[in-house]
């Protein structure tokens, strides 16, 4: 039998704007179809050293690329975007969406396209005690990725969903991913590209109530260009 909580997860998945369902709340947006990054919503980050790293909007899409040849071995590179403010407010159900393009990868190996919903404010989230993570990551030979899904509590992280990794190395192709996360500070849904991802009705166990949006892309060293694409951000209820 479900708990009352999974309804309440179901019914913010599925509410239409009918009779008795209420009218969407935008918290935070953006779709990059102004010429430039808007600073008032956006704060640039990055972590360790780059042979080029640039963040900014290329015919209306969120461009995150970096190459990394020459550069020190014993570091992997962190670059992306937060809010400049906490816009995930968890007192209720709230939906993140967001689209992030992988770009058809010659060879993605440790590179990884990531969002995370973190209470603080740090170059690099992953570092931080707390945390909410959905990422993909390149898998050798390269063509392909894998969706790992993890929460990180009082400095332990905890896989949520691993696509079965270790024991599944070869992972799957990927393209364009329109994901849409729903969650409180107890339930978690994921759907990708309208398809269920993960669903957590209740236990998820979340010791914040306000989170930054950090959208993440990292890459290893001695490696040439490599770009990814984010749009279409959206954090409402």
């Amino acid at each position: 039998m479900r708990s009352a909580r999974a309804f309440l997860l179901l019914g913010v998945l599925t509410c239409a704007p009918l009779a008795g369902c209420a009218q969407p709340v935008v918290l935070f947006e953006d779709d990059f179809s102004a010429a430039k990054l808007d600073e008032a919503k956006w704060v640039h980050t990055v972590q360790n050293d780059f042979e080029t790293e640039t963040v900014d909007i290329v015919e209306g899409r969120l461009r995150m690329g970096a190459a990394t040849v020459g550069t020190d071995d014993a570091t992997v590179k962190f670059h992306g975007l937060r809010t400049a403010q906490p816009v995930v407010d968890l007192t209720e159900p709230c939906n993140v969406s967001f689209d992030v393009d992988w770009n058809s990868q010659a060879n993605g190996c440790y590179m990884t396209v990531a969002a995370y919903l973190c209470p603080t404010i740090a170059e690099n989230p992953r570092d931080e005690p707390d945390w909410l993570a959905i990422q993909y990551i390149g898998v050798p030979p390269g063509k392909n990725a894998r969706c790992w899904v993890s929460l990180k509590t009082a400095g332990h992280e905890k896989p949520l969903l691993t696509e079965n990794w270790p024991d599944e190395k070869t992972g799957r192709p990927i393209g364009l991913q329109k994901l849409q996360i729903t969650l409180d500070r107890e339930a978690l849904a994921i759907t990708e590209n309208g398809q269920t991802l993960l669903h957590m009705p209740e236990g998820l166990g979340l010791t914040f109530d306000q989170a930054y949006l950090y959208l993440q892309h990292t890459s290893h060293s001695n490696y040439r260009l490599r770009e990814v694409f984010f749009d279409n951000v959206l954090v409402g209820r």
